[in-house]
């Protein structure tokens, strides 16, 4: 296996997760504009990131597999394409259900490339080493999170909320040209794999066996994105109501990526290390209930608790990315990420319209930053589970 290759794979799968990012965290920055400019309510504005995560649900899995037949060159390409199609509809749009259509048709794409990532690394780098691959990897969503939360808002105030928009189907075409020129594809003894031992049909009856363990660290995935999802979407908007100006709003909202961006490559090379997997994501998700719950009900300076939100929550992606590849054979890992990548999807979905329906009831975020508490707190539970489950078993 080339480290050259194994290294060039994962930049560009870095760079494309970095296309997801930046289309998904589009609307919480100019969430604001688009209110405005379009006369749509903050639970609209929510159903906008929720709308964005509806077709993962339908299609993580599928495309999961599609990917373990095909390889992630080939899907990524259409991942990337479709994406770019989305995006432009949304920056064209004068309506909300052109709104809609346009983040539906881009999370289809953005979400497959989220599924293309993982598995790829998972390929080119060893079980001992895919924890700070991981770690690596995951920092991408940070990076385009902060550059999104500080930059889009600004642009957006100067010119138009459309003009980040169109921003991101433009390095969309960037990366998919680079995809047809640099991606190294898979390993020669997985293309083996993958062409012998794989079918569609085969892929999706795989589901029923991927086992409890893939199952509970999904479900934790799900709920610990239900919180971290809706507290991008609206924690900007929470600042703004207190008082600070777009720019700093948008800035506090970021550090919950800043953590993350920091921290998440030790948390990685930590668990190659050290494993015990769960200890990263019951710790992470306690720890970022509790802050939650102080956001609008202390005194707390925002940019001391934002910093500690943001370091609670880099406890818990690079482990939950490299437990799936523990607990599934090779020619399955991508449907164990198209499964981790659905129940996420589900969190979406249900986490910002929710959130932005209790605005709307109570025109105040304290019931919101509570909801957002609950759900913390119950994936650091699920991972509780796991974790007493294996023990028992083992």
């Amino acid at each position: 296996m080339s480290g050259e290759s194994r290294w060039r794979a994962l930049i560009i799968t870095y760079v494309s997760m970095l296309v997801f990012a930046v289309i998904f965290q589009t609307i919480p920055p100019v969430l604001s504009f688009i209110v405005s400019s379009l006369d749509i309510s903050h639970a609209q504005a929510g159903a906008l990131m929720s709308f964005f995560a509806l077709p993962g649900i339908l299609i993580s899995i599928p495309g999961g597999i599609l990917t373990d037949i095909y390889g992630p060159r080939r899907i990524g390409m259409a991942a990337l394409a479709i994406a770019l199609v989305g995006s432009l509809i949304v920056g064209f749009s004068n309506n909300f259900p052109w709104l809609v259509a346009g983040r539906f048709i881009s999370g289809i794409g953005a979400l497959t490339i989220a599924i293309v990532a993982p598995q790829t690394i998972s390929r080119w780098f060893a079980k001992k080493d895919l924890g700070s691959a991981m770690g690596i990897h995951n920092t991408a969503m940070p990076v385009g999170t902060i550059l999104t939360l500080n930059i889009f808002g600004r642009m957006a105030g100067i010119a138009s909320w459309r003009l980040p928009v169109i921003m991101t189907a433009v390095f969309s075409l960037f990366v998919l040209v680079l995809f047809y020129f640099k991606h190294p594809g898979l390993p020669e003894e997985e293309k083996k794999q993958m062409t012998a031992e794989i079918s569609f049909k085969k892929g999706f009856m795989s589901i029923k066996d991927a086992g409890w363990p893939v199952w509970l660290i999904a479900a934790s995935w799900m709920m610990f994105n239900v919180a971290g999802i809706s507290y991008l979407t609206f924690a900007g908007d929470y600042y703004m109501t207190e008082g600070y100006d777009i720019s700093y709003a948008g800035f506090l909202a970021s550090l919950f990526m800043f953590g993350s961006l920091l921290f998440s490559p030790l948390v990685g090379y930590l668990t190659d290390k050290i494993g015990k997997q769960e200890y990263f994501l019951i710790g992470g998700g306690t720890a970022l209930a509790l802050l939650l719950l102080l956001v609008t009900g202390s005194r707390i300076n925002p940019l001391l608790l934002g910093s500690l939100i943001g370091l609670s929550a880099a406890f818990v992606p690079a482990p939950v990315f490299s437990l799936v590849p523990k607990f599934l054979p090779p020619g399955q890992i991508g449907m164990g990420y198209g499964l981790l990548s659905t129940c996420l999807n589900i969190g979406v979905l249900v986490g910002p319209m929710l959130i932005g329906f209790s605005y709307d009831q109570t025109l105040s975020y304290r019931s919101g930053f509570i909801l957002m508490s609950v759900f913390a707190f119950a994936a650091a539970l699920l991972a509780l589970v796991l974790y007493v489950l294996r023990g028992i078993r083992s």
